[in-house]
């Protein structure tokens, strides 16, 4: 019986390890390519969107893990102060984390929560560098940039969900 639970934490453990790479590579695609792409309403934020699905999938404490260190990794190859990036992506994927029981039970449900979680996500990178002192955006910019998060959100999450969650099954063990 101890021999399972060590190896759940160690299949959890390389989950993690697995999920936080791709995570990386996502954080220099978003930051190199994406960000750069003159669209309307803002860019869409990929890892914040494949963060909700881990998050989703995997629960709150590894989305919280995740978000903490991917955001880090995120405020480190960026201009703002650091921790704004990981305290926003550890809230998100913890939040969406608890939500992921609910998720199982309806298709689109999921569609909500990674749309709320993206507009979320970008109002609370607003909300952050506002209490920080270096206001980046007005209310109504704010507003259009989550309103285009969250449609962003919902066009992707249709292409994306199905190969993180097929990707998620691989670290685990899982071939079904």
């Amino acid at each position: 019986m101890r021999n399972m639970g060590m190896r759940a934490s160690e299949v959890r453990g390389r989950t993690v390890v697995v999920t936080v790479a791709v995570m990386v590579v996502l954080t220099v695609l978003q930051l190199s390519v994406i960000a750069a792409l003159d669209l309307p309403l803002g860019s869409p934020d990929i890892v914040l969107i494949v963060l909700s699905f881990v998050a989703l999938s995997q629960g709150p404490v590894v989305g919280a893990v995740v978000g903490f260190t991917v955001g880090l990794l995120a405020d480190l190859l960026s201009t703002h102060v650091l921790g704004q990036t990981a305290m926003v992506f550890s809230l998100v994927g913890y939040g969406v984390g608890l939500a992921g029981d609910e998720t199982d039970r309806t298709a689109y449900l999921p569609l909500v929560v990674v749309a709320a979680a993206s507009a979320l996500g970008t109002a609370g990178h607003a909300a952050m560098a506002g209490i920080i002192g270096h206001p980046s955006l007005t209310g109504t910019q704010t507003l259009l940039r989550a309103v285009g998060a969250a449609l962003y959100a919902l066009v992707l999450t249709p292409v994306v969900f199905p190969l993180v969650t097929a990707g998620m099954r691989r670290p685990r063990g899982d071939r079904s």
